[in-house]
């Protein structure tokens, strides 16, 4: 609708507007929640106390909705409205599972609907490895199934990092804000303005959850989804347009760039999932496994530490794939791999050590 303004203020108006509705739908989405009983109560598995709403989701939705919509050129793009479309399908899944629990498989087939709407209608998916494994250009029978099990897999990822305040949407504000910038400056301002408008909508929730104390909200599976959905389909952007631009901004080894970006969700699922498995359980099986629950064992339960702290590694992450964007992509990912596992070694050590003196008394 307002897409005839200039580049420069679409993404200030739409980073404001964003921001703004964002952070006047706390308090009704919060106060909806409790009236409703929306709210998450603790287990045996929770890091919190007491009933906490659970649909903070709503808040990034809407407030990247309107904003993204008003100020999106879609005939520039052909694929943003089937990148829309299939996050508004996400959303739905996530706050139908956040309203009534529905089973793991079916809220499964609902991200499958999201990211099968990408692809087909928006003709959107990995067309180019970079060299990663000596492929380059790859037909179409092998970059949509590898785009449906990254998105999907991405999409739980976020999910599942989603355990303490401040985590998930941490993580992926850290992350859409380094593509935004990419996108920026390589000139393809729908994606900065798809990127800019995401992470407006998520401070105010980020703010709430990590800092709150009386208007406390969790994003939920609404938000969790639809954050790791969007962060998806910029990752593969990314892989798409990543060669001939301006000075600086190539990205040689766009596939081990995305990765080191993605390193901290997608490794410590791979972690758990590969540790479920290997045990004879469900990789869906919930535990106490995470990165964040043996930081929350250091830090004696404090999630503000644990969280900056895992942010702080999602930093260096994100820094090692911008610096070695012209190395090879197999050594970029070696070294995440290698430096994930050496700093989970540190860190499980340091937890078990502590859980043991209590034990001692």
């Amino acid at each position: 609708m307002l897409s005839v303004l200039s580049d420069y203020w679409r993404l200030l108006l739409s980073f404001l507007l964003a921001l703004i509705i964002g952070w006047n739908l706390r308090v009704p989405v919060f106060r909806m929640a409790i009236l409703k009983n929306f709210v998450d109560k603790p287990n045996k598995r929770s890091s919190h106390t007491g009933a906490v709403p659970n649909i903070g989701g709503v808040i990034v939705f809407v407030a990247f909705l309107v904003s993204f919509v008003l100020f999106a050129c879609f005939k520039e793009v052909a694929e943003l409205q089937y990148v829309l479309l299939g996050a508004i399908l996400i959303f739905f899944v996530g706050i139908y599972d956040d309203f009534l629990q529905i089973s793991p498989r079916k809220k499964l087939k609902g991200e499958m609907l999201g990211v099968i709407v990408l692809m087909v209608g928006g003709d959107f998916y990995f067309d180019n490895l970079h060299g990663f494994l000596g492929f380059d250009y790859i037909s179409p029978w092998v970059g949509i199934p590898l785009t449906f099990i990254a998105l999907v897999g991405l999409v739980n990822a976020i999910n599942l990092i989603d355990g303490i305040d401040g985590l998930s949407s941490g993580v992926v504000l850290m992350d859409t804000f380094f593509f935004g910038w990419w996108f920026y400056h390589i000139g393809d301002m729908e994606y900065a303005l798809l990127c800019i408008t995401l992470v407006a909508s998520i401070i105010p929730f980020f703010v709430i959850n990590l800092f709150g104390k009386r208007s406390k909200m969790f994003m939920g599976d609404s938000g969790a989804l639809m954050v790791g959905y969007l962060l998806g389909v910029m990752a593969i952007k990314v892989c798409r347009e990543s060669i001939n631009h301006i000075a600086g901004f190539d990205l040689p080894a766009a596939p081990a760039v995305v990765f080191s970006v993605l390193a901290i969700p997608v490794l410590d699922t791979l972690r758990l999932f590969a540790s479920r498995w290997m045990q004879g359980k469900s990789p869906f099986a919930p535990d106490k496994r995470h990165l964040h629950h043996k930081l929350l064992t250091i830090y004696n339960g404090v999630h503000r530490k644990a969280t900056f702290t895992i942010l702080a590694m999602n930093l260096v992450f994100i820094l090692i794939g911008y610096w070695g964007r012209n190395s090879s992509n197999e050594l970029i990912i070696l070294v995440d791999i290698v430096l994930f596992a050496v700093l989970f070694f540190i860190i499980d050590r340091i937890a078990k050590r502590k859980l043991a003196k209590q034990a001692a008394g």
